[in-house]
């Protein structure tokens, strides 16, 4: 009797299931919308969103459609070949409630495209929920590397723009090229492909290496014409960025501030200085998934690679602010001998986890966790070609590390839950335990950089409210504002021998009225926005000097 009763109740449990899943990660995609919508509320137009802004033969001319289109044909013939200050100047015309809707579905997104890497790792086997759950936290462990990943990255549209979602088209793509998303998928993706390589030159160099790694790894067979397309489609994107005449000319007359040497030690410490402690838990994943792989441990790689770890460590010591590696020349980068040493323990320290991570798992099974570490390790050089220095251009490079730590995680503790018994309940209980981690790290990133960023944001407010009454009177003065909280939003927000113009023309401030900066310096007051050339109109006009041809 009792049979009879409780049988055809196991189906309609088992229905249950993926309904009560599903409900979960909804639940988790909103806790996730929420906590970026918290952070990103503080966001305002500052640095380069004044520039974009005002894009245009006349200022504003970007808030036109043909406007917005001959400033992406410039960027791409002469200015840098990017198509992600483009698609920044649309995210404007939102304002800031608009900017900051897009800012929460980027990171989202970027949460949700950690989904397919986890599976290549793990495939479904497990807890699928707990480790959809676990990639929407990935991002929020990813800027926690540094305030200003936070500050360059995602509070102000120009970073937005060409760091976030540059990251979350490589991921997109990467995945495609893998064959992580199904025939159907990879199809629908293709035009993210190709952005990822159009948007920006970082994630196109990461899309790169992936690419190449998924041929001689992955391998795709005749019958994938999805993952074949997204492939070819990778190439096209390449070649068609690498061809842009923009951005050869910014590399060949952006002069390096530092000899490469010492220019590749200093990029070299910036992306350690984010990442030294991911580098450390993926090597240490490395050697417990050989352990439990029943492979003896690979002393050499596991001595060399702890020996740069250190290395890096004290050398990076050196500095104790982060900003202070962007300083003058002469005084924020190592000697030569110094920067030879960072340069070799970090090939050291890099081969030396790669190969405890074939060691582990082989090339193949660990493919994840090979391609997202290859393409953060080639991508964090890029910054040097383009004479950057800051930290929201390694944004792409330390969320992917975080992902293949993510990944490596997975190997290990699916490996673990294969042997069953008290060691599966080990490893889902380390599972709940990371979750959890994950969860309470993010929470308390949203807290403290919500409070820390509403000092920015309100004094921004106070300029916004300069700006009205000066424009009500038609006289007096507007003071930018020196940002009370460094790491919460660009270094130069108001930077006026730079943006002045293109401050005055985006917020039409009357002629008469002065705009200058709290110490009042004469060189960088101006009084005037009729005649005042936006930075935006400077570099045409410097554009135009170059073509013209020389006089006889």
């Amino acid at each position: 009797m009792s049979d009879v009763t409780t049988a055809p109740g196991r189906p309609a449990a088992s229905a249950r299931r993926p309904a009560l899943a599903a409900a979960v990660v909804a639940v988790a995609v909103l806790v996730a919308a929420g906590g970026w919508a918290l952070v990103l509320r503080h966001g305002f137009p500052h640095g380069d969103d004044f520039l974009h802004a005002m894009a245009g033969q006349q200022p504003g001319d970007a808030r036109t459609w043909s406007g917005w289109w001959a400033s992406w044909h410039f960027d791409y013939s002469w200015r840098n070949g990017r198509a992600t200050d483009a698609v920044a100047r649309l995210v404007l015309l939102g304002g800031r409630p608009g900017a900051a809707v897009v800012g929460v579905l980027v990171m989202v997104l970027l949460g949700l495209a950690t989904w397919p890497w986890l599976r290549l790792a793990g495939g479904t086997r497990r807890s699928p929920v707990l480790w959809a759950v676990l990639g929407l936290g990935l991002p929020f462990l990813a800027v926690q590397a540094h305030s200003w990943l936070t500050g360059e990255g995602l509070l102000w549209v120009s970073g937005l723009a060409n760091y976030p979602l540059a990251t979350l088209a490589f991921l997109v793509a990467a995945a495609a090229v893998s064959g992580a998303l199904g025939e159907r998928g990879a199809w629908l993706v293709l035009p993210v492909v190709l952005y990822a390589h159009l948007g920006h030159e970082v994630s196109s160099v990461a899309t790169l290496v992936v690419t190449v790694l998924a041929l001689a790894l992955r391998r795709p067979g005749r019958g994938q014409t999805g993952t074949w397309a997204a492939v070819v489609t990778s190439a096209v994107g390449f070649v068609v960025l690498a061809s842009a005449p923009g951005l050869w000319r910014r590399t060949g007359e952006e002069d390096l501030v530092l000899p490469l040497l010492q220019a590749l030690s200093r990029s070299t410490l910036m992306f350690a200085s984010l990442t030294l402690g991911w580098w450390l838990v993926l090597g240490a994943l490395a050697v417990v998934g050989a352990v439990l792989a029943g492979r003896r441990p690979a002393w050499v790689p596991l001595v060399a690679g702890m020996l740069s770890w250190v290395a890096l460590l004290l050398v990076r010591r050196g500095w104790p602010r982060l900003a202070d590696l962007c300083a003058e020349a002469d005084t924020a980068v190592p000697a030569t001998a110094v920067a030879v040493l960072v340069l070799a323990a970090a090939v050291v320290l890099v081969v030396s986890v790669l190969v405890l991570v074939v060691h582990a798992w082989g090339a193949r099974t660990a493919y994840p966790v090979l391609a997202l570490t290859a393409a953060a390790v080639v991508a964090a050089g890029v910054p040097i070609v383009a004479s950057v220095c800051g930290q929201r251009a390694f944004f792409l490079p330390t969320t992917a590390l975080v992902l293949a730590v993510a990944c490596a995680a997975r190997l290990v503790l699916d490996a673990a839950g294969d042997r069953g018994g008290r060691a599966a309940g080990t490893a889902r209980a380390l599972l709940v335990l990371a979750l959890v981690g994950t969860v309470v790290s993010a929470t308390t990133y949203v807290a403290v950089t919500s409070t820390r960023a509403a000092g920015n944001a309100a004094a921004y407010d106070g300029l916004v409210a300069q700006v009205e009454r000066a424009r009500s009177t038609g006289a007096g003065e507007v003071v930018v504002p020196d940002l009370p909280e460094e790491g919460y939003a660009y270094r130069r927000a108001f930077y006026l021998p730079r943006y002045a113009c293109d401050i005055r023309h985006f917020y039409e401030l009357p002629d008469g009225v002065l705009l200058t900066d709290p110490e009042r310096r004469e060189d960088r007051a101006t009084t005037r926005t009729t005649g005042c050339e936006t930075t935006w109109q400077r570099t045409l006009t410097r554009a135009g000097e170059r073509a013209a041809p020389d006089p006889p």
